[in-house]
């Protein structure tokens, strides 16, 4: 087998490829999980356009023009020679084929690396990185330019039972006094923050499907968000800045229970931040427990209070799951 050989076959595999998904190879078997690891957002998004290109290459085979030219046998053969264009390795078993919806910031990954290491070290210190610096800019620049937004679909709060039933009162659902309040993903410890949900199943989801009870509400006011659901249509300018933010682990890392070691909150409280010195109310992001079509709102005003600026209150209770 020679070099025009294997060339020959690759051209036609990456031009069926891009008919198929037109998207180049995302990882292989070798990488999956490290891909996922650094951009976790994508595995659930565009309503898991990620998991839905996945393909055993057998299948790819069957499927293709590549039969009309090559056997099982010769494809087997031709299609160890190429690498995966992420980690190098020789394609094997599976692929994906699946495009980032936005540009890679140039140098995205090394920053990642770094602010890693100042979240677990000095992450008071995040400012010394030149990207955190660029995020601060941006988002100061989004505040002047954003209008405030009118949620009219009702917005969920809740609470778990776990230390015995939670009073059907509004009181009962708004913020914590601070001297119970932990680090979360958008607040500091001490500073509380109002979590909302889309909707009652990731309301529930978040509540780590424990037994609960759910305020469903309007909120009657409009704020202003800082949108990191969809920032190439709220935020356009700065959305390949804040759609990596989103999709990185930066932002959309899975938090295991370790106790008050939370480094994979460091970086979303320093957005918070950012957001708040900016003038920005609340911050709408999507959901790491439940990936369907929904989102979270952090309120960061504490002047918006579910007593006076929320109506059309019901109250569901909710058994474990």
């Amino acid at each position: 087998m020679d070099q025009n050989e294997v060339d020959a076959f690759e051209d036609l595999f990456y031009a069926d490829l891009d008919s198929w998904f037109s998207a180049d190879i995302a990882c292989c078997d070798h990488c999956y999980d490290e891909f996922i690891s650094d951009w976790p957002h994508a595995y659930g998004a565009n309503e898991a356009e990620f998991q839905k290109n996945g393909i055993p290459l057998d299948a790819f085979y069957s499927g293709s023009r590549l039969r009309e030219v090559y056997t099982e046998e010769e494809f087997s053969a031709l299609i160890c020679q190429l690498v995966c264009p992420r980690c190098l390795s020789n394609l094997n078993h599976n692929i994906w084929a699946y495009e980032l919806p936005f540009d890679v910031p140039r140098n995205f990954g090394s920053n990642v690396d770094a602010i890693v290491r100042l979240a677990t070290s000095t992450p008071f210190l995040l400012l010394e990185n030149e990207f955190c610096r660029e995020v601060l800019s941006a988002i100061s620049d989004l505040a002047g330019r954003s209008k405030k937004r009118k949620f009219t679909n009702p917005l969920y709060r809740g609470r778990d039972s776990l230390n015995g039933p939670v009073a059907q009162e509004l009181g009962q659902f708004g913020l914590a006094p601070r001297k119970f309040v932990s680090e979360g993903r958008y607040n500091h410890a001490g500073m509380p923050v109002l979590y909302l949900a889309s909707d009652l199943l990731t309301c529930q989801a978040e509540l780590r499907g424990v037994e609960s009870t759910v305020l469903e509400f309007t909120l009657t006011e409009s704020i202003h968000v800082l949108d990191l659901i969809d920032p190439y249509e709220q935020h356009r300018g700065h959305d390949d800045l804040l759609n990596s933010l989103v999709y990185s682990a930066l932002l959309s890392a899975k938090q295991h229970d370790e106790g008050q070691f939370r480094p994979h909150y460091v970086v979303s409280r320093f957005v918070a931040d950012c957001a708040r010195r900016a003038g920005f109310q609340t911050i709408m992001y999507p959901s790491t427990k439940n990936s369907e079509k929904n989102f979270n709102l952090a309120v960061l005003d504490p002047e918006i209070q579910l007593e006076q600026h929320s109506t059309g209150h019901r109250y569901h209770v909710l058994s474990g799951a």
